[in-house]
């Protein structure tokens, strides 16, 4: 796909700075005055009668305008300022986010999806020493290995273990990155997902804590099992579902063309980790964030309401 020439894009910039809710509105308000005092006789007449009050609304209109435009040209010109740390940053919260996710799958199958890295070498080992015989990774088998998981004493200890480590690299990641991301005009609709992943791990470890399994000797306690398992789940999902995010903002179709005309999807996450149920489940969030804090929501509630305080 051929991309557009700069003087091009630079010219759709600045149309786009008019293209705002309020500056829309008023430049339309400012647009009907003039078509109402030119084909309507009764208007030119009224307009004649009142022109110190038609004279202030068309005057606030126009003030109004100008001040969106305005606002807009310095955010837009603080963009671009701030382009390449905000650039950094989200790739660097990215980072932690599929490093979260790794450890996340590691916990279920003990090594993974997309080899040892340096974020991920002390879960891979800690899952290596602890003699638990790990089956194949496969999208099909997460939901049942995750209720084996919760059944053996052994593998839940392990997993509560690693699933503090994810917990703990989210955190800092957060702590890490969204300042300098917040302060480069980042957008928030890439952090709250974030920080409700953080929330989700926090709520996952509940279940896990020792006073609910004898000082961490025994199981998870049967009741939290399938509320924990689409828990699990929906964490992984929404790691996914963050790092789609984050490279759609990074690079929006109408500012990159090449990269192709559909937004961008992490085939690898998509293929290896996700079932259907749950690729479809991705695909409705990317549509509308709102279900994806609705559906956190209700997963978390899941579990908060079989607990007795305190928690």
């Amino acid at each position: 796909m051929r991309t557009l020439p700069a003087k091009w894009r630079t010219v759709l910039d600045y149309l786009g700075l008019v293209v705002h809710p309020v500056g829309l509105t008023s430049l339309g308000a400012l647009v009907a005055i003039i078509l109402i005092e030119l084909e309507w006789d009764g208007a030119r007449h009224a307009f004649s009668s009142y022109p110190v009050t038609i004279g202030l609304i068309t005057g606030l209109l126009t003030l109004i305008f100008t001040l969106s435009v305005v606002n807009r040209i310095i955010e837009r010109r603080d963009e671009i300022r701030w382009q390449d740390v905000r650039g950094i940053t989200l790739k660097g919260l990215n980072d932690e986010v599929r490093a979260t996710r790794d450890i996340l799958w590691i916990a279920i199958f003990g090594i993974p999806a997309f080899g040892v890295s340096k974020q991920t070498e002390v879960a891979f080992k800690m899952a290596h020493d602890s003699g638990i015989e790990w089956p194949d990774s496969s999208p099909g088998k997460a939901a049942e290995q995750l209720m084996l998981m919760q059944s053996d004493a052994d593998r839940t200890k392990t997993a509560a273990d690693l699933l503090r480590l994810a917990t703990e690299q989210i955190r800092e990641g957060l702590v890490r990155w969204a300042p300098m991301t917040a302060l480069a005009r980042g957008d928030y609709r890439v952090l709250s997902p974030v920080a409700t992943l953080a929330d989700v791990l926090e709520v996952m470890e509940f279940p896990f804590d020792n006073k609910r399994r004898e000082d961490g000797k025994n199981c998870v306690d049967a009741c939290f099992h399938d509320a924990l398992r689409d828990l699990w789940l929906h964490a992984i999902t929404t790691c996914v579902y963050v790092e789609e995010n984050i490279v759609r903002t990074l690079y929006p179709v109408r500012e990159h063309p090449e990269r192709g005309s559909d937004p961008w999807t992490s085939d690898g996450p998509r293929v290896r980790m996700l079932s259907v149920e749950a690729l479809d489940e991705l695909d409705g969030w990317l549509k509308d964030a709102a279900k994806f804090r609705a559906d956190s929501r209700i997963r978390e509630l899941a579990i908060t309401t079989k607990l007795k305080p305190p928690w």
